[in-house]
This record gives structure tokens, sequence and C-alpha cells, in this order.
């Protein structure tokens, strides 16, 4: 028992009030794909120490090969568009590494990570500022939103990312 003013409270009920209500903060799914040239330059240890280091948790990932038909449908916002072939060229050329992120407003912490897309923008000390070359080939991609991050989410795990946990459980 522990006191608290006049009130005595079961040691267990004021663990339970103190760190696991703290843990049903309400977690946020979203999808970052090193490309690849950050596979080709082996940056996958940094990106993910990086991500990592922010408090995010990396709680799916899969390395593989984008075929034309899935970049096609990845990108189909960007169908269209003058860069578009190159786009797919780019994406289809060598293998990419995703990872299901998971955190408190991951999206935005994602974003905030990796940096500006456009290289007048980048920032140091973002991955973009960091180690991007030039405007396709900006080492990493991350869902814009959280329709976004559910589509790609998808598209990448299939339904092996909505049964995922952190595995801090």
């Amino acid at each position: 028992m522990a006191t608290i003013g006049s009130e005595a409270i079961p040691l267990s009920t004021l663990h339970e009030q103190l760190f696991l209500e703290e843990t049903e903060v309400t977690s946020e799914r979203t999808l970052l794909m090193v490309k690849p040239d950050g596979v080709g330059r082996s940056l996958i240890g940094l990106i993910i120490a990086r991500v990592e280091q922010k408090g995010l948790v990396i709680s799916n990932m899969r390395m593989f090969r984008m075929d034309d038909a899935f970049a096609r449908t990845f990108y189909a916002e960007h169908d269209g568009r003058d860069y578009f072939p190159a786009l797919l060229s780019f994406m289809t050329s060598g293998p990419v590494v995703a990872l299901q992120v998971e955190s408190p407003n991951a999206i935005a912490l994602v974003r905030t990570t990796i940096g500006a897309t456009r290289p007048e923008d980048r920032l140091p000390g973002t991955i973009r500022g960091d180690f991007s070359t030039q405007l396709t080939e900006n080492v990493v991609h991350a869902s814009a939103s959280s329709s976004d991050a559910e589509r790609e989410l998808a598209l990448v795990f299939g339904d092996s990312h909505a049964t995922l946990g952190t595995g801090r459980e």
C-alpha cells in the first residue's frame, strides 16, 4: 500500500495509473523506405539508427526489389508527370528496404527526421540533408499522411502490417 494524501492505494493500482496508462497513448504507423541509392550506398544501418534515436519503433521490415507493376501502383499519384518514367526506372533499379515505423505522431516524426524533398530545402542533420544527392535519388521515401501510410503499408506488407506490434509489450 502507498498513501497519497489521506488515501491508501494498493501499489498495483498505483503502478497501473503511473505506467500502464501512459503506454495506452495511441500509436501511429507509417512507412519509411530506404530507396535503391540508400541501399547501394550502405546507408540502411545509419538510417535505422537515426530513426531509433528519435524514439521511433521499427515493427516490421522487408527488403525487396520493386518490379515495374509494383512501382507504378506504389507511385500512382505521380503518373502523368514528366518525371514519372525516371522515378519508375530509379525505384526498380535495385533493392529497397521498407520499414514499418510506430510511435505516437509517427508520420510527423519520420517526416521531420528525413527532411525536405527539394534539395534547396534540405537541412543538415536530416537524413536527406546529410545523404541525398539529387531530387529523385534522395535516399528515403516516407508516407505523407495517415491514408498514404495505410495504403503503402498494405502494398508492402499485406495484412501483416495490421497485426504486428512493437515487440515491446
